[in-house]
């Protein structure tokens, strides 16, 4: 057994090691380009910052008026045929290569200083081209939060699910699936939109089947969930994955789905690979109103510009989305004048709210047996936080409560967030939703990798209280933000990750999966040693010492009220500015209990409705 300490979530790939390649090298003619003279000495409509799974999407549906131009500039190359992004099965093989931008956190003292990965994509197609690739959905109650921050209530679930939906081309299981156990609710899938979302070709029956078997007796009330975007996530359930429904399972991404074909027909879109926005140009005048943006290859490369008539969209991801504006001059007063950035426009929201999730992962060596899969891995348990605590939970409710004013108070001074008044609402909205809702808890991802023989959990607190920060440090938009997560800065969020990991490895030792486990072999993470009494405080020392992130971050340009500290409106433009949008993850004000494609999905798809609406 090959333990890694944190062990790659969702796989431990079993498929030879993939070769890096370099980026495809695409014709000219085609629309993609890694040469800046090829978009330079002509104006856009619009200019998009960042090619990851929102900004393709969003040109993509721009450019179907043939009238509209646009330009996506992407700091990534063109890696789309690379093994390492076109097989989800080889998931983790890209972490911490060049196809990552290799940003990390501030120290974690835990950790003894360590600063942990926060993998976000460096490559066309973004953070959806490496990801894990499953689509689920958060609960309806939390999406219907959303109204109540921005004031606008197209953004709750049962609007918002459409265009979900509209990304969606599902195909159905065959009757193989089916005896592994997939399942589904038409109700809730899209059939006419691009991106593919099947389950696997080849789902592990051994294995999942045990581990869901062994969790209903772990978690008190779990019950099956057929569909884990029905907008009721609670539950054990099978889920599927954006990929071909083809044996080779090919990623279906934003690339592959909104890209590779639409680009090849217009000559209306242009994207320029290999080169950073650097910043915003702003026209001169009263009101503030973008003229175009600078762009480089490189820290010592010719800085260039390009003009947009129309607008300016961010989409370069929750970490650099707020660099970007930073950097333009639109933030935080003090964090601009530490970084030497002239102030254009005071917006105390920019790069705050941040939250992120913690993931622990907990393996053991399986006894000899067939994994009769090929993946990926695609059984998952979302229990709520009354089968997590137990007996504990209404005291738990009642002392959660009473520190949410402190709290908030808290995140405030330490310049987590931009108004105590306002996260304190939020939180209690949150805590809330947990507890009176039942939205899931906490995440628990069985995985198998036949190649080491390994059963594994990847287990996630889906909800947290905390907030972080991502900050420029200087006005060189070649550094990294300073990001601080400020993991566990709330009790609620350590107290859901101890306990659950303790229970996750209660469902090994529990029947039929301990059948399947080789205990005691010395071999297992964590070991003996790390909980020899079992105890909630050496499960927690554990926690704390091993814990990753999740790389779900979020809210750094939430959409909100400006009165709450909000950056973008319910339309998504940046308050004060004339035609400035954020159109990815970062506008998400809270954390869904999901993994987060679908809902970005739909937030670009939504996007480019809206800025469809306002052309007029």
């Amino acid at each position: 057994m090959s333990l890694i300490a944190p062990l790659i979530w969702v796989l431990t790939p079993w498929l030879a090691s993939a070769a890096p390649t370099e980026p495809s090298q695409t014709p000219s003619q085609s629309g993609i380009t890694s040469n800046a003279n090829q978009v330079l000495n002509q104006n856009y409509d619009y200019i998009i910052c960042g090619g990851g799974l929102t900004g393709l999407t969003v040109a993509s549906r721009l450019t179907e008026d043939p009238n509209i131009s646009v330009l996506v500039i992407e700091a990534g190359g063109d890696h789309h045929n690379d093994p390492r992004v076109d097989d989800v099965r080889t998931y983790g093989q890209a972490f911490g290569s060049e196809l990552d931008h290799n940003i990390t956190s501030t120290p974690v003292g835990w950790q003894h200083g360590a600063r942990l990965p926060l993998v976000a994509g460096n490559m066309l197609g973004g953070s959806d081209s490496l990801n894990g690739a499953s689509w689920t959905k958060g609960a309806a109650s939390q999406y219907d939060i959303l109204p109540l921050l921005s004031g606008d209530a197209s953004w709750a679930w049962k609007p918002f699910n459409e265009y979900m939906m509209k990304a969606e081309h599902f195909s159905p299981p065959s009757d193989k699936q089916k005896s592994a156990g997939a399942q589904y609710d038409p109700e809730f899938h899209g059939t006419d939109g691009p991106v593919e979302v099947s389950f696997a070709s080849g789902i592990f029956k051994s294995g999942q089947a045990e581990a869901i078997e062994a969790s209903y007796k772990v978690w008190d009330g779990l019950v099956h969930d057929v569909d884990a975007a029905d907008g009721e996530p609670n539950g054990a359930t099978i889920i599927p994955n954006m990929v071909e429904q083809s044996k080779l399972q090919h990623r279906s991404s934003s690339f592959t789905a909104y890209t590779e074909k639409q680009i090849a027909q217009r000559s209306n879109w242009k994207i320029l690979t290999s080169h950073r926005v650097t910043g915003i140009i702003w026209k001169p005048g009263q009101d503030i109103v973008a003229d175009g943006v600078r762009f480089s290859r490189c820290r010592e490369c010719v800085v260039h510009e390009v003009k947009a008539k129309r607008e300016v969209l961010l989409a370069a991801g929750s970490l650099q989305s707020p660099q970007i504006l930073e950097l333009s001059g639109v933030g935080d007063p003090d964090v601009l004048a530490a970084a030497g950035v002239p102030l254009k426009k005071a917006m105390p929201g920019v790069g705050r709210h941040m939250q992120e999730q913690t993931k622990n992962t907990i393996v053991h060596n399986a006894q000899s047996f067939l994994f009769d899969g090929t993946g990926p891995p695609s059984a998952i348990v979302f229990p709520d936080i009354e089968q997590i605590l137990g007996g504990n939970t209404s005291a738990t409710y009642d002392y959660v409560m009473r520190t949410l004013p402190a709290h908030a108070r808290a995140l405030k001074e330490q310049g987590a967030v931009a108004s105590a008044d306002a996260t304190l609402m939020i939180l209690r909205a949150q805590v809330d939703n947990l507890f009176k809702s039942k939205a899931p808890a906490a995440e628990i991802f069985f995985t198998l990798a036949p190649g080491t023989n390994e059963l594994g959990i990847d287990m996630w607190n889906l909800i947290v209280l905390s907030r972080g920060t991502a900050h420029i440090r200087s006005s060189d938009p070649w550094e990294h933000p300073t990001v601080k997560p400020n993991y566990f800065g709330h009790p609620l969020d350590l107290m859901i990750q101890v306990a659950a990991s303790k229970q996750s490895e209660e469902v090994y030792r529990t029947p039929p999966l301990s059948n399947l486990v080789k205990h005691h072999d010395g071999q297992s993470l964590p070991g003996d040693a790390d909980h020899p009494d079992n105890s909630d405080k050496t499960w927690e020392e554990w926690v704390k010492e091993n814990f990753t992130s999740v790389w779900h971050y979020i809210a750094t340009l939430a959409c909100m009220k400006e009165e709450y500290g909000g950056v973008v409106d319910g339309r998504l433009r940046v308050y004060g500015l004339k035609n400035v949008r954020a159109i990815d993850a970062s506008v998400l004000p809270i954390q869904l209990s999901a993994h987060l494609s679908s809902s970005l999905y739909g937030i670009a798809e939504k996007a480019a409705q809206m800025i469809k609406e306002d052309q007029a």
